[in-house]
């Protein structure tokens, strides 16, 4: 009986350990391809991804690293639709007519 308990108290635990761990939880399936592809193809030691919560959205921040002056950052919403970009050599730092320092940072999703 002890061990029956134990195993159905360890099953949980099991199961939900199975992910990507790297990734947080509850991301958007498109911003999970976009961590894939950051994997996969970025030349930076540094790509990371966060989320905001910006006029009223959550929000993404697409961040390819800081090995190159000109990288910007995208801004995704949650169905990867782009909404703008921030940073790059233009030093960019509005989107759709609103300063993006006004977003409230939720949570990192993913970095190398």
């Amino acid at each position: 009986m002890n061990k029956v308990f134990h195993l159905l108290f360890l099953l949980p635990m099991i199961l939900t350990s199975c992910g990507d761990s790297d990734i947080a939880p509850n991301t958007p399936s498109c911003i999970i391809d976009k961590i894939q592809s950051l994997k996969e193809n970025s030349t930076c030691d540094d790509p990371s991804i966060r989320e905001y919560k910006f006029q009223g959205e959550i929000v993404y921040v697409v961040d390819p690293g800081s090995c190159g002056a000109d990288l910007a950052s995208g801004v995704y919403d949650s169905d990867c639709n782009g909404i703008g970009q921030i940073g790059g050599i233009s030093g960019n730092t509005e989107v759709n007519g609103e300063d993006f320092s006004h977003a409230k940072f939720i949570r990192t999703i993913w970095q190398k």
